[in-house]
Order: C-alpha cells, then sequence, then structure tokens
C-alpha cells in the first residue's frame, strides 16, 4: 500500500465515522465529500470502490441497522420515534426500507426477537449457537444461569471517561481482530505511542451480527493515547464518548469471553438500566501472555441508561 492508497484509506474512514455520529442529520453527498476533502464529482465513485457499497446503499444500511437495535432495546419506543431518530422523515420510507432490508417489518422484527428470547434455556434453542460481537452478548444470552459464571460483585454501574483512541479497523469474522492490533502495534511502536502512560488496549464494537451481516460487522482494535494523533491509511483516531456504563470487570481465558458477556447481560436484566445507543467495549488490563494462566484481565463496558 503505498502513501496515496493509505491517505485514501484514512479520508474514506474519517466519512464512515462521521456518518454514525450524524446519522439523525441530512448526510449529502456534498457534506461527506466535504468530510473526506475529495470533490463531489469523484467521491461517490471513489467510496463505492474503496468499500463495496454506494454511499447512499451505505447511510441507508446504517440508518435501518440502527433501527434494528433501538427496536430490540427499546421495546416500548414506537416505531415512528425510531424512524425519525434515525434519519427518517417519512414513515412510509422507513418502513419499506425496513421491510427491503430485513425481510419483514418493524413491528414484526421486534416480536421474532420477542419470541426468540422466550425460547433462552431450552432445548432445541439455537440462541447463542453462533459467532457473537459484543452487543450480541448483551442483548442473546444461552442460558440465564450462564453455567454459574455470574461475578455479579464485579459488576456495577460507573460513570467512565472519554478515552483518546487510536484505531485500526477490522471487518469480518471476531477472532481475527488479532491480525488487526498487529498491524496497529507494528504502526505505533516506531511513533513512540506505545510509550503513552498508563497504556491501555481497548477493543470497540461497532455493530451487532443480529442487524448487520458478519461479513461488515467492524471492531476497532485500539490504544489509548492522551492527546490527538496524527493518523493515516487504515489507521485513525476517535474520541469513545464519557458516560455511564454498566462496568464488569473479569479474568477469563481465551475461551470464556462470552461467558463474560453473558454474565453482563444477566446482571443487566435485574440492574434497573438498559442497554444505551452507543458502541460497548472492553478495556485490558494486562497482556494475556504475561498472565500464569494466560488469562486476561478486563473490564466490559455497556453503556446504559435507566430504564
Amino acid at each position: 500500500m503505498n502513501k496515496y492508497q493509505k491517505e485514501y484509506i484514512h479520508r474514506i474512514n474519517k466519512v464512515i465515522d462521521y456518518v454514525e455520529a450524524h446519522l439523525d442529520e441530512d448526510l449529502t453527498v456534498e457534506k461527506l465529500a466535504e468530510v473526506a476533502s475529495f470533490s463531489p464529482f469523484h467521491f461517490h465513485r471513489i467510496f463505492s470502490a474503496l468499500t463495496g457499497e454506494t454511499l447512499n446503499g451505505f447511510v441507508k444500511r446504517k440508518r435501518i441497522e440502527k433501527a434494528g437495535r433501538l427496536l430490540l432495546n427499546n421495546p416500548e419506543t414506537p416505531v415512528s420515534e425510531i424512524a425519525y431518530y434515525c434519519g427518517f422523515n417519512n414513515i412510509s420510507v422507513f418502513c419499506r426500507n425496513f421491510r427491503q432490508h430485513y425481510g419483514m417489518s418493524a413491528l414484526e422484527f421486534r416480536e421474532h426477537w420477542v419470541v426468540e428470547f422466550s425460547k433462552i434455556g431450552q432445548p432445541d434453542s439455537k440462541i447463542g449457537q453462533f459467532e457473537s460481537s459484543g452487543n450480541d452478548y448483551v442483548y442473546t444470552v444461552e442460558s440465564l444461569n450462564n453455567g454459574g459464571f455470574t461475578m455479579n460483585n464485579n459488576i456495577q454501574i460507573k460513570d467512565m471517561p472519554a478515552m483518546n483512541l487510536v484505531y485500526c479497523r477490522h471487518t469480518g469474522a471476531f477472532h481475527l481482530i488479532g491480525q488487526a492490533y498487529e498491524k496497529l502495534m507494528k504502526w505505533a511502536g516506531p511513533r513512540g505511542l506505545l510509550e503513552t502512560p498508563n497504556l491501555k488496549t481497548v477493543t470497540v464494537y461497532h455493530d451487532d451480527p443480529k442487524v448487520t451481516e458478519l461479513d461488515k460487522v467492524r471492531q476497532s482494535a485500539c490504544i489509548t493515547v492522551d492527546k490527538e494523533v496524527k493518523t493515516e491509511g487504515e489507521f485513525g483516531f476517535m474520541t469513545q464518548p464519557e458516560g455511564k456504563y454498566a462496568v464488569g470487570r473479569f479474568e477469563v481465558a481465551p475461551d470464556e469471553f462470552e461467558k463474560a458477556w453473558n454474565a453482563m447481560c444477566v446482571w443487566l436484566s435485574g440492574s434497573g438500566y438498559l442497554p444505551a445507543d452507543g458502541n460497548p467495549y472492553e478495556l485490558y488490563h494486562n497482556h494475556y501472555m504475561d498472565h500464569p494462566e494466560k488469562k486476561f484481565i478486563l473490564d466490559i463496558c455497556i453503556p446504559v441508561k435507566p430504564m
């Protein structure tokens, strides 16, 4: 990848970040081209060539997927209110686009997952028997007793500070995110970023596989930095916002992450809080290879709001 290709990728990542933060706004080609510092005439073609999606298709997909998450997390909120919050000023347009994307209406989508949740713990339930992301572990659990892996005393509601992060984004199979971390470390090391005081690694989850096709699900492999950093290519800078989070401290083997997320879900169901609109993340406190039992020590952090 030469420096020009890196610059193109960097600009497209800025647009993707901007779109996700402004889905309720009017996202015109002109505005997004300005974010990318491309001319509007060429921007649409460049975006499609590098992402495999048209710009309008990407914006529409992200709005519909956000609506899908909100439908599940806010069962009492009217569909029309969710549609407006996701940037649809016309409920008919929203309903048509939602059905085209998921093959069912918004109400049917919500009812479908209510039925799936009711199967939890049944012998023939398929819930949880697929590869999952952070969001998915929050919203879908295999068993409410969770095999005894509850660790409820280690979970609490906390006000978490904002974090400045340098990231390398990973799209696709979750277990391959290590490749993104490897690239990030190779890039950050020579720039002195691994010498940041109190350096932490962080995995931010952007998508939920119940509402996003697996090959489009994204995670960000991140390191903390103490100030904004000039980035390039596939490496970007973002801020994880401060706010109220359900925070669970865990010490887990590589194959116990799902159990830890399930423990968070069980605890959250009785906490008086709901998942809020925002990205959950894992904050790591060690390198698992330095642990005598090769375990990760981490906080699972889920943005929440009162019920």
